[in-house]
């Protein structure tokens, strides 16, 4: 009997790792609403759920937003920085200088374009919030920066940019 017993115990066990590892392919598949921690907040603040039309309108500035992001790799800042490398090795102080200036001209860009892509995602989002009635009791609720932090979608995707290269995904 104890065999049975030892038996039995490994094949639920096995099948207990089977349905967990399934569970979690399918929950990876499934492509996640870049609305739910806003809708979330909504529901939290009391204020009317977003209307077919504001959904419509939010995705679309989502996805602009996504469209005006840089690229998480950058040609440019990759081959500054292994100059720049290289040059250290070589101890030459000049062409450290000029990769340094590369670097941080094209961080700059990069950056402006991704606080650029932020506040056209932002304004346009509060003027949709607005327009149905979200915004002041999400104001009420949360604040100024948390709703802020809403639109600008840093609850998705775990932040707005990635460092001077990166954004678009």
């Amino acid at each position: 009997m104890t065999n049975w017993t030892n038996w039995t115990q490994r094949i639920v066990v096995a099948l207990g790792m089977i349905v967990i590892s399934t569970a979690g392919v399918f929950a990876q598949g499934r492509p996640q609403d870049p609305l739910a921690p806003l809708k979330r907040a909504i529901s939290q603040a009391s204020a009317p759920t977003l209307s077919p039309a504001q959904e419509a309108a939010l995705t679309t500035l989502i996805n602009a937003y996504k469209t005006a992001l840089p690229e998480e790799s950058d040609e440019v800042i990759e081959a500054a920085r292994e100059a720049y490398d290289a040059a250290i090795l070589a101890g030459d102080l000049a062409a450290a200088q000029v990769q340094a200036t590369i670097l941080t001209t094209r961080g700059a860009q990069l950056l402006d374009a991704r606080l650029q892509a932020t506040a056209q995602l932002s304004i346009g989002s509060i003027a949709v919030l607005k327009s149905g009635g979200q915004y002041d009791p999400l104001i009420t609720k949360y604040g100024t920066d948390r709703v802020l932090h809403l639109v600008s979608l840093q609850d998705v995707r775990g932040g707005v940019g990635g460092g001077p290269g990166g954004g678009r995904r």
